[in-house]
């Protein structure tokens, strides 16, 4: 697409308030990385907001889900249309009514939006889809720039454009010798201190979550084989790893996935996340969105995610 095209997307906001359950497709927007709509893809009444969400949203605008509630902003994430409208989406069964949807990609859960940005000026109206102008309105400017920077994945971009994922450098070269193979040794005593960490890790999550009437449990596969966290009634699947550094995230990926096959005839497809002790840098986490798998941390008292609450 040319950077004209580019430049001419347009920035919408749509409230995630559908039918009167926010609380509910909140979780099903992050989730499905989707914006929902109440209204019919066909309904020209109501200001036309089913059909202009329908079929004047194009593939390429943005789509921001917020909305203002009791005088704040409720910010669930943002992301670049693509494809038609859907009015069903495959292996998602809702638990609501909902007139159609747009599926998002990239798409970026956030819980809130920096102060400087004045968000609240792009949600003065409580009408479920609005357009922003970025051209004459400045503070919309901001909020367009915000979201572009985020989407792109690099600070400091200052112009619109169409996202394009971030890869590290590769190539190709010769098997390496036996002797310059790299490994690491973990000696008996670090791996129970790392097991232990992980057990208290998992503790205080457990704690955590039952000070809100939540019910952990685990799933325990063959040869004693379990995961660290399951819970049913949000279909979490999570896992606990006593560092942010990368090898350790990288194991964990590995499990979640095994895990998830071990149990998909029993438990169905999982919500995915990594249990962490402290938040981790976000260059060693940003590859994860793609997989759906998302982050728990610890954050003094209390655990928090990057999945607007799903895991917390």
């Amino acid at each position: 697409m040319s950077e004209k095209d580019t430049e001419s997307r347009n920035f919408w906001v749509v409230s995630p308030n559908v039918g009167n359950h926010s609380s509910y497709w909140r979780q099903k927007s992050v989730a499905c990385e989707a914006a929902f709509m109440g209204y019919k893809p066909d309904n020209q009444k109501h200001k036309k907001i089913g059909f202009k969400f329908a079929h004047v949203v194009r593939p390429n605008d943005v789509l921001l889900i917020a909305r203002r509630h009791r005088g704040e902003p409720e910010v669930v994430g943002f992301g670049v249309v693509v494809g038609k409208f859907k009015t069903k989406l495959k292996g998602f069964k809702p638990q609501y009514k909902f007139g159609s949807l747009r599926k998002l990609s990239p798409f970026k859960p956030r819980s809130a939006a920096p102060p400087k940005l004045l968000i609240m000026n792009a949600l003065l109206h409580t009408t479920a889809l609005r357009k922003l102008d970025p051209s004459e309105n400045p503070s919309h400017r901001l909020i367009c720039e915000w979201m572009e920077r985020e989407l792109a994945g690099k600070a400091g971009a200052n112009k619109l454009r169409l996202h394009k994922p971030e890869t590290m450098d590769a190539q190709l070269a010769s098997l390496p010798h036996p002797h310059e193979l790299e490994y690491t040794v973990r000696t008996q005593r670090k791996v129970v201190l790392a097991k232990k960490k992980e057990d208290e890790l998992v503790s205080s999550y457990r704690v955590w979550l039952e000070d809100q009437q939540r019910k952990l449990s685990t799933m325990i596969f063959i040869k004693n084989l379990r995961c660290d966290v399951y819970e049913e009634d949000r279909k979490n699947l999570i896992e606990a790893k006593c560092s942010t550094k990368r090898e350790y995230i990288r194991m964990a990926v590995g499990q979640l996935f095994d895990y998830a096959y071990l149990g998909r005839k029993k438990f169905g497809k999982p919500n995915m996340a990594i249990l962490l002790p402290k938040k981790p840098d976000t260059t060693s986490v940003e590859w994860l969105s793609e997989l759906n798998i998302r982050i728990i941390w610890k954050e003094k008292d209390k655990f928090v995610d990057n999945a607007n609450k799903r895991f917390t």
